[in-house]
């Protein structure tokens, strides 16, 4: 799916609604159903067997929209639950800077994160302080009955230099592998960007454009860009050759 532009690393306490990162507008494809669904599960208000979920796969599959997602649906339904976005880039800066307390208060004893949104996880790898504080505020979320999701490229099993006191934490709960897009998902991604921008790429074109882009959010949304603005510059409807004129082809 749609992985938008990374969100603000901002801290968010009473999550605001994102529109732009919901479970709906999120592009489902057979490699990323399980994690979607997992995703909904967890802050669904029903009891489930897991509190934490660990999302990995490459960039530009979805990890930072399923993330976020999570955030707006508690938002969006009234929930008084507290939700917390950390990109694992400001945890670490905040632990290099000898900063007191960490991104969030999280770890302190009056931090009460219901929801804790970690992003980036692969930061932590060969980051000793980094995953004892993360691993203390697992514990911590845990006992307080929070939940926990991480998003990462690497698999939690196969992070290198990360302490398994903590890998084995991020498998005690559910983990979900998100795979490159199939082509129905690719094309309705085309699509959607597409009708973003007011562009009309006929099927023909998009079939065409399967082959040749990259299965990745970016890079769809380069080539969608890239064709709108030759689009724009010839003052014509996207055919075949301007299609191929925009991305050198």
């Amino acid at each position: 799916m749609a992985e938008h532009d990374s969100p603000s690393r901002q801290f968010i306490i009473h999550f605001p609604a994102r529109p732009e990162y919901r479970f709906s507008n999120f592009i489902v494809s057979e490699g990323s159903r399980f994690a979607l669904s997992c995703a909904r599960e967890l802050c669904s208000g029903d009891p489930v067997p897991y509190s934490s979920l660990y999302l990995s796969g490459a960039s530009g599959l979805g990890k930072t929209h399923l993330l976020m997602s999570i955030g707006t649906h508690l938002a969006e339904t009234g929930s008084d639950a507290k939700a917390l976005y950390v990109h694992c880039r400001d945890l670490i800066e905040s632990l290099n800077r000898g900063d007191s307390g960490l991104p969030g208060n999280l770890g302190t004893p009056g931090s009460e994160i219901d929801f804790l949104l970690l992003d980036d996880i692969d930061r932590i790898t060969a980051h000793p302080a980094a995953q004892e504080a993360l691993y203390r505020v697992y514990n911590q979320t845990l006992e307080q009955g929070g939940k926990m999701v991480f998003a990462g490229r690497t698999p939690a099993g196969q992070l290198e230099q990360t302490e398994s006191f903590l890998t084995s934490r991020f498998k005690w709960g559910m983990t979900a592998e998100l795979l490159p897009m199939d082509d129905e998902a690719t094309a309705k991604l085309i699509q959607k960007l597409a009708e973003d921008l007011g562009l009309g790429i006929p099927d023909k074109i998009i079939t065409w454009l399967l082959s040749r882009i990259s299965r990745d959010f970016q890079s769809v949304k380069n080539a969608v860009t890239r064709i709108n603005e030759e689009s724009l510059r010839q003052k014509h409807k996207v055919t075949l050759p301007l299609v191929k004129n925009a991305l050198g082809i």
